[in-house]
């Protein structure tokens, strides 16, 4: 295929990966999951919730662990090998009586396909639109972060209607066939694409030479980018995560309303990908970094000080769209940092930071709770030093080019 007739293909490739990202991101609905299983098999709360961290830690490291599998393999190959491992995890779910196989299939087996899946598509849509990469990653992961908004009341309707045992096998098989079918429609680009849309700054000298995962990680750029989007993204993690019991500590909401603008703050993370991920195609990834941490700053420091109901609910999603923001610039200026060429790889190196920070952020909020009678000020406020310093680092950014700039 010619690149001028891939250029006409590469949108059906774009819409083929959404529908896959929407389906990746049914990890989000967790919510909805949790007290349904703790009411049909009367296990701990606590030792449930694990169940979710385990997911998300299985999901940022399998990059790092099958990371020289991954690179071995087509796109198409590793969202097939994602797609059973992900619905199939679901389906086992859908049999399980003990808390440990909870574990093994939702947690870890599900887990793995996730990290299989998204980093994969995340650097599959970059190199689709080097010209247009922002707006192509913060399309990816504005379909991954919705999955809260579709999943979690489908779920919900679901577990109603037929049982939670039959909702897991039945949302198994559905996300096993569709992501099957939507590989099918997946293509790599054709030789001599990436240097035939690249945008002009690249194709004159200005973008990084190609280094591989393992030359990438002996960088100091590298540990400098791992710490600015680890700070960076720490405030959102603390509102994606805590938002119903900062909403009924602070306002007194009651469960249900709180959870309504769960929803509401998934919808603000989801925006904030596509919007700041458009964005930066004019102006520039650095800059559009830059302003993402002034608005997360700003958004933190007014939540440490507000009192007023509507003050903090603005803040609280303006805090998720930076969350989103965050997301949708890491994989092209990955692209930009280290060169197109072995994206795939080192996106799912970098792709760890969502697991440093989802690690952090959750912790923050119920230390500075518990030691602040039901205040969140200390959390937000760590968070928005965090924030400054990775605003401070990210000024530090260059990539290497090929002619040692």
């Amino acid at each position: 295929m010619d690149v001028q007739t891939f250029s006409r293909r590469r949108w059906v490739c774009l819409c083929a990966t959404l529908l896959i990202c929407v389906c990746a991101g049914f990890g989000y609905a967790w919510s909805v999951l949790q007290n349904p299983i703790i009411t049909r098999f009367g296990w701990a709360d606590s030792g449930v919730a694990l169940a979710y961290t385990i997911t998300v830690v299985c999901s940022t490291m399998a990059p790092l662990i099958f990371g020289s599998i991954i690179r071995r393999l087509s796109t198409r190959l590793c969202v097939l090998v994602g797609a059973i491992l992900f619905g199939g995890g679901l389906f086992a779910a859908g049999f399980m009586q003990q808390l440990w196989q909870l574990y093994l299939f939702y947690g870890i087996i599900s887990g793995l396909g996730v990290g299989f899946i998204y980093p994969s598509m995340m650097a599959y849509v970059v190199r689709l639109f080097p010209d247009r990469s922002g707006m192509a990653s913060g399309l990816g992961t504005a379909a991954y972060g919705s999955g809260a908004i579709l999943w979690a009341p489908a779920a919900a309707a679901l577990m109603g209607g037929i049982g939670l045992d039959s909702a897991f096998r039945v949302l198994g098989l559905l996300f096993t066939v569709v992501i099957l079918i939507g590989s099918f429609f997946l293509a790599d680009p054709p030789e001599g694409f990436q240097q035939t849309m690249a945008p002009a700054a690249q194709k004159s000298g200005g973008s990084a030479s190609d280094l591989n995962r393992g030359q990438m990680v002996r960088t100091g750029q590298f540990y400098c980018m791992v710490a600015v989007f680890t700070c960076g993204l720490v405030a959102g993690v603390i509102i994606i995560s805590q938002a119903s019991p900062i909403l009924q500590y602070s306002l007194d909401y009651a469960p249900a309303r709180a959870a309504v603008f769960v929803s509401v703050f998934a919808a603000c993370n989801m925006a904030g990908r596509f919007l700041w991920g458009s964005l930066s195609d004019k102006l520039g990834l650095r800059n559009t970094a830059s302003a993402v941490f002034v608005f997360c700053i700003l958004s933190m420091v007014l939540l440490a000080a507000a009192k007023q109901e509507v003050l903090i609910l603005v803040c609280m999603g303006l805090a998720a769209s930076c969350y989103g923001g965050m997301a949708s610039i890491l994989t092209p200026l990955t692209a930009q940092m280290f060169g197109p060429r072995y994206i795939t790889e080192n996106y799912g190196v970098m792709y760890v930071v969502f697991g440093l920070a989802s690690l952090i952020g959750p912790s923050l909020a119920t230390s500075f709770r518990t030691l602040g009678g039901g205040s969140y000020t200390g959390a937000y406020l760590t968070a928005a030093a965090l924030a400054v310093v990775g605003l401070v680092l990210s000024r530090f950014l260059r990539p290497k080019t090929s002619k040692g700039v």
